[in-house]
C-alpha cells in the first residue's frame, strides 16, 4: 500500500459504495464510467487490495472496502457538508452595503428594483443615501456608486460600468426661438442664454460627441442653473434658455408644441446611468451580487418622463 491515497480516487469510491454501481456512480459525479471504473482500480491498487466485488448482478463491498467506506464516508460528508455552507453562506448575505445613487432620477430608476434586492436578502442591511456629487462621494466609504454622467469620468482610478444611458436633445420654447432665432452652430450657443447646472455632471452638462468618439464641451451663458432635470425641463418651457434634456423626458413637450429641437452639427452626449468603485476598494460578496443584479435588470431606463440638463 502506498503512503498517499489519491482523494479523487477516494471521493469516486465513496460515490460508487452509495450509488450502487459504476454508472449511478458517474451520472452524479458527471465523470464517463471508464474513468470510474479506473479510480476505484487504482485504489485498489494502492491499498493492494480488492475494495468491490463486481457481478453481473450487484456491485458489493468487500471486508477491506466496508472498512474503508465507513472510515471514509462520515469524513467525505463533512467536507460536502462544508462545501455547502459555505456556499450557502455566499449566497446569504449579510452585514452592511452602503451604497450612493443619483438624487431625483436615482429613486425614480432605482427604487423597486433596490427593494426587491433587500427583501430577497434579509440578512443584508442596506444603506442608500442619495446626492449628485459625481465620483467624489466615493470618498465617503461607499461601497458603490450610481452616477449620472455625461461624456467621461475625470477620476481613472474608478472602475465603471454602464446600466444604460439616455439620448439626449437640444430644445427651447417657441417664443425663445422667435426672440433669437434658430441657431444652426455650437458656436452661436455661446451666446445664448441656455440652461445648464449647477454643480451636477461636474458643472459640465453641454458635452457633445465629435466624429472621432471623443467630446467637445461648451460653456454657455446661464441665469438658471439647477441640479435637476424636471427644474430644466420647466425652465425651458417658461422661455429661460435653451436647454439639453433627455429625450424621454421631453417628448411629451415636443409633440404638444411647447418645446421645439434644435438642429446642430454634433448630437448631444447621452445621460449614462453607471457603476462605480475605486480600483483601491475589495469587493465584498454584497457588492458583486448588487452589481451583477443591477446588470440583469432590462427595464432601468424604461422610466416616462425622465428629464435631466
Amino acid at each position: 500500500m502506498t503512503s498517499q491515497l489519491n482523494l479523487n480516487a477516494l471521493r469516486v469510491f465513496v460515490q460508487v459504495a452509495e450509488s450502487g454501481s459504476f454508472t449511478a456512480a458517474a451520472q452524479v459525479l458527471d465523470l464517463p464510467t471508464s474513468n470510474v471504473s479506473r479510480y476505484v482500480a487504482q485504489l485498489e491498487r494502492q491499498i493492494g487490495q480488492r475494495l468491490l466485488e463486481r457481478s453481473s448482478r450487484q456491485l458489493r463491498l468487500t471486508s477491506v472496502g466496508q472498512g474503508l467506506f465507513d472510515t471514509v464516508q462520515p469524513w467525505w460528508g463533512a467536507l460536502k457538508q462544508a462545501e455547502q455552507d459555505l456556499l450557502d453562506q455566499r449566497a446569504r448575505l449579510s452585514g452592511r452595503l452602503r451604497i450612493c445613487i443619483p438624487s431625483e432620477v436615482g429613486p425614480f430608476l432605482l427604487a423597486g428594483v433596490l427593494a426587491d434586492f433587500a427583501a430577497q436578502h434579509p440578512d443584508l442591511e442596506l444603506h442608500c443615501q442619495t446626492n449628485l456629487e459625481g465620483p467624489g462621494v466615493l470618498a465617503q466609504d461607499f461601497d458603490l456608486a450610481l452616477l449620472m454622467c455625461r461624456g467621461a469620468l475625470p477620476d481613472s482610478s474608478l472602475v465603471v460600468q454602464e446600466l444604460c444611458s439616455f439620448d439626449c436633445q437640444v430644445v427651447a420654447a417657441p417664443a425663445l426661438i422667435q426672440q433669437y432665432g434658430m441657431p444652426t452652430s455650437l458656436e452661436e450657443l455661446e451666446h445664448l442664454p441656455c440652461i445648464t447646472t449647477d454643480t451636477a455632471l461636474d458643472g459640465q452638462a453641454w458635452q457633445f460627441v465629435l466624429p472621432d468618439g471623443r467630446f467637445q464641451i461648451l460653456n454657455v451663458p446661464s441665469r438658471f442653473r439647477v441640479n435637476s432635470g424636471l427644474l430644466a425641463g420647466a425652465g425651458a418651457v417658461k422661455g429661460l434658455g435653451f436647454a439639453m434634456l433627455a429625450q424621454q423626458g421631453c417628448e411629451n413637450h415636443i409633440s404638444q408644441g411647447r418645446l421645439v429641437p434644435v438642429p446642430l452639427p454634433l448630437p448631444p452626449a447621452p445621460l449614462r446611468l453607471v457603476l462605480a468603485y475605486t480600483h483601491r476598494r475589495h469587493l465584498s460578496n454584497s457588492a458583486r451580487a448588487l452589481i451583477e443584479y443591477l446588470k440583469a435588470q432590462d427595464d432601468i431606463s424604461a422610466l416616462p418622463g425622465l428629464s435631466e440638463q
